[in-house]
């Protein structure tokens, strides 16, 4: 037997369609790309949770959505997961605040990416 998984995923296409903004569907996406993330997650949705409550506002959970649904459109492709996670390294270790930059300005381009996604 192999060890092999039997299906390979091309790393430029996304994993699954753009989940719904909605909790329920950004919890299952989540879940699905980082069980870790998942836990923030919950403790997120409970804080906006209440702070709309106190506040009368949707706007915490609004901005809960938009942020989880940024977070899912930028990990739900593999290969731009991966280039994330490669410039996060590269920033910490940059020898110069202008490298730095230059990473920081790529993320922000992937960034700029995912939110478009979650407005469409």
């Amino acid at each position: 037997m192999s060890a092999r998984p039997a299906h390979r995923h091309d790393p430029d296409e996304p994993l699954f369609p753009m989940p719904p903004l909605t909790e329920a569907a950004l919890r299952v996406a989540v879940a699905t790309l980082d069980l870790s993330a998942s836990v923030r997650f919950e403790q997120e949705f409970h804080a906006a949770w209440q702070e709309a409550v106190q506040t009368d506002s949707t706007v915490p959970m609004h901005t809960f959505l938009h942020r989880w649904g940024v977070f899912v459109a930028l990990r739900r492709h593999p290969a731009r997961a991966a280039r994330l996670d490669e410039l996060e390294r590269a920033v910490a270790q940059a020898a110069t605040r202008e490298e730095a930059r230059r990473h920081a300005s790529e993320i922000a381009a992937l960034l700029d990416t995912a939110a478009r996604e979650v407005a469409a």
